[in-house]
């Protein structure tokens, strides 16, 4: 209890008793009664309020009674009542304005906050506050009615001055003690004041010196030296205080502001009562108020370059350091020439970060990779680097490291920080991430011996480890070595070549065909892309469609098999008195969710002369798995257009009846692991048995794929398997070659191998 009395009373003394001294003070350049060149009084009463808070408006009527009966001569007790209540009013009013209205930070930290300061506590308040004051004491027969405008701008100027000369530099050194505030807003200030380290001791004080000096020239130039009955210079007084703006900012302003007052008022304390003086307090208004708002305006440039510098070399989301900041830092730790291994650079995606940006948005995408960035620096020694790269890339720079297993201990560290849930728009999300690592290992250059190692190729390496990491299984660190590095450059060179293959038409198509088991007659072929490498040989499509599908290139190589398989199967004779030869070919998830596919199927039918019966687009399982409700739609669209739709490698994927019942599915081919598997015992052979049952009762074509023995091609043949492909039947065959054999009139397979009753064991 005694501690919530303290403080208050406290407050209230220190600043009764400094509002007395200054009060006093003021008098000795009174103009007239009342009226004062510098009145820095009502400058504490702002910082009163602004500091402490609002509750404390009755000090401003304790200080106006002290005014009244120890200052100046007694003043009848209406007249009194009128000044402290329009004194007392005008500033409370203006700091209710400030704090509430105008939500300004009274420690002043930007140029908003100064400039509403400036206007309304300095500029506006003074002149309401004398205006009533004069009209007051005219009323009362204190003052002559003829001098009012003149007594009013000479008040409103001192007061002007006082507040401006005293308010700042108390608002911004009482800042230092946060503790003391009671309105100030709870955020700290956007800027935190100035500081200066150690080692700019010196030029600091060099500048004070020089600003000490011009200050005191000023003021002794405009007010103290010999000065002719024709020359002011007066306004020498706006050199430092534009140097010192200019140069330092805000808060040297306002101290410049202060000393050119006081020096002013040293100098001329005995020439005030000889003249009104209205001329020097407007002077005085005008420099400090100049001084103010430039130093404001500095300030804020200065602030403005600053945020512009960090932004420079720092991620604005996470505010950990961004690619410039970390190719700096890794480039100067390579300077100081470090030994093999005690250096190592850590590059780290997630795993899952596009899921949750797709499910929960970008704000909560945002969320996680704040969250991630926080554990990542808290992860690692105090002289380590994080960085965020952009996107979900985040980099670490190791340094001074005892050996290079203590990289892979760091990596899995961070890993680890990563295991515990994070809480997103009320979810707990598992964050998953793979590492790459790259250690300065070889300090004499980089993997092909030419250059030493830099910061790039480290990183490089980096990112070569973690793709190797996330290839081969997430969620785990990887060090990087050359042979990682020989495979993505034989990739990236494989790519290259095949961009240029799919742009040239250098591909070939080949097609398998496809027999009836009832009759082993040809009813039609498979097509498969092969690609004639100059110096690898003719590769399968295993050998390059995974990758055309990581880079993209998917979609034209897609294309341009649809369309070239189509003109080619418009040119198959047909037989008389035997069906059409039909074309399968494969559909990628890539092409199955363009949205311009029908359209696309539509055209090639159209310039090919292709009947859309004849078409089969084949898709796998997986493919339906992404999009149902667009799947469905392009699926119904397609299947009125009159093309078959079959689903590929049955078995393999999310099999479910549910796919076979909502999509519009006419062949059900089964993958060829399970035919492999007919002679393993009775389980295959019920297994396959169940898919051609399911055919059967769905109404399916059902196409059994891998038929590499005459014991397969009987046993599905008995199965009741509509139709068969492999290589007992014939391996894919290029373009000439299946068109010779399309003219073939009899059958390809002749006779079953195995009685029925073998083939069923």
């Amino acid at each position: 209890m005694l501690n919530l009395w303290f403080r208050p009373v406290l407050i209230g003394a220190v600043y009764l008793l400094a509002w007395y001294g200054l009060d006093v003070a003021s008098q000795q350049f009174a103009t007239s009664p009342e009226v004062t060149v510098w009145y820095p009084a009502v400058g504490l009463d702002v910082v009163l309020l602004l500091v402490f808070g609002l509750r404390f408006w009755p000090l401003l009527i304790l200080s106006r009674l002290v005014h009244t009966f120890f200052v100046v001569d007694t003043l009848p007790f209406w007249p009194l009542l009128g000044y402290i209540v329009m004194t007392v009013a005008a500033t409370v009013a203006a700091a209710y304005m400030l704090l509430r209205s105008l939500h300004i930070d009274p420690r002043l930290p930007r140029l908003r906050d100064a400039a509403l300061f400036v206007t309304v506590a300095m500029l506006g308040a003074p002149l309401v506050m004398s205006a009533l004051q004069v009209f007051n004491l005219t009323v009362a027969g204190l003052l002559p009615a003829s001098k009012g405008l003149t007594l009013t701008l000479q008040l409103w100027a001192g007061s002007a001055t006082g507040v401006g000369l005293l308010a700042p530099p108390l608002l911004l050194w009482l800042g230092r003690w946060p503790g003391l505030w009671s309105s100030a807003p709870a955020q700290a200030p956007t800027f935190p004041p100035e500081t200066r380290p150690r080692s700019e001791v010196w030029p600091w004080a060099r500048d004070a010196a020089v600003a000490a000096v011009l200050v005191v020239a000023a003021v002794w130039a405009g007010y103290g030296g010999p000065r002719g009955t024709t020359l002011n210079y007066s306004y020498a007084l706006f050199i430092p205080v534009l140097w010192i703006a200019t140069r330092h900012g805000f808060a040297p302003a306002a101290v410049c502001v202060l000393a050119l007052n006081v020096g002013v008022a040293l100098l001329t304390g005995g020439q005030i009562a000889e003249t009104s003086g209205l001329a020097l307090q407007f002077g005085l208004v005008t420099v400090t108020v100049s001084g103010l708002l430039l130093g404001a305006v500095i300030r804020e440039r200065q602030h403005l370059s600053a945020r512009l510098a960090y932004l420079a070399l720092h991620d604005p989301l996470t505010g950990l350091g961004n690619r410039r900041l970390f190719g700096e830092r890794v480039a100067r730790a390579l300077e100081a020439s470090p030994a093999p291994n005690s250096l190592a650079v850590l590059l780290m995606d997630f795993d899952n970060f596009k899921a949750i940006n797709d499910s929960l948005g970008h704000s909560a995408g945002d969320q996680v990779l704040i969250l991630t960035g926080q554990r990542l620096q808290a992860g690692v020694r105090p002289g380590d680097t994080v960085a965020r790269l952009g996107g979900d890339e985040f980099a670490v720079l190791l340094q001074h490291l005892p050996g290079s297993q203590h990289a892979s201990e760091a990596a899995d560290r961070l890993l680890r920080a990563l295991e515990p849930t994070i809480s997103v728009q009320g979810l707990e999300l598992q964050v998953r991430a793979s590492l790459g690592i790259a250690l300065y290992d070889d300090p004499g250059g980089d993997l092909e011996g030419g250059t030493p190692l830099d910061g790039g190729t480290l990183l490089r390496n980096a990112d070569v480890a973690l793709y190797h990491a996330k290839a081969h299984s997430r969620g785990r660190a990887q060090v990087f070595d050359a042979a990682m590095h020989r495979e993505v450059l034989d990739r990236l060179e494989l790519e290259t070549e095949l961009r240029a293959a799919i742009g040239s038409g250098a591909l070939e198509v080949h097609y398998q065909p496809v027999v009836d088991l009832g009759s082993g007659h040809l009813r039609g072929f498979e097509a498969l892309v092969r690609w004639p490498h100059p110096t690898r040989g003719l590769l399968s499509p295993e050998a390059f469609i995974p990758l055309a599908e990581d880079t993209g290139l998917i979609v034209p190589l897609d294309r341009w098999t649809l369309r070239t398989a189509a003109h080619e199967a418009a040119t198959w004779p047909a037989l008389p008195g035997r069906t059409a030869l039909g074309l399968g070919v494969n559909l990628t998830a890539a092409q199955m969710h363009l949205p311009g596919l029908v359209a696309e199927v539509r055209g090639v039918l159209g310039s090919s002369g292709l009947a859309p019966e004849r078409l089969t687009l084949e898709l796998t399982e997986n493919v339906l798995m992404n999009d149902r409700t667009t799947t469905l739609d392009t699926m119904r669209a397609l299947h009125e257009l009159g093309v078959g739709l079959a689903l590929d490698d049955f078995g393999t994927g999310y099999s479910s009846l549910s796919y076979l019942r909502q999509f519009p599915i006419s062949d059900l081919k089964v993958d060829r692991s399970f035919i492999a598997d007919l002679d393993g015992g009775h389980t295959s052979t019920a297994l396959v048995r169940a898919v051609a049952e399911l055919g059967q009762a769905l109404g399916l074509t059902t196409v059994a794929e891998g038929i590499e023995t005459p014991q397969q091609y009987a046993q599905v043949r008995a199965l009741g398997f509509t139709l068969a492909q492999g290589f007992y039947i014939s391996p894919p065959l290029d373009a000439a070659a299946a068109r010779a054999l399309a003219q073939q009139s009899g059958p390809l397979v002749d006779t079953v191998l195995l009685p029925v009753s073998e083939a069923e064991s």
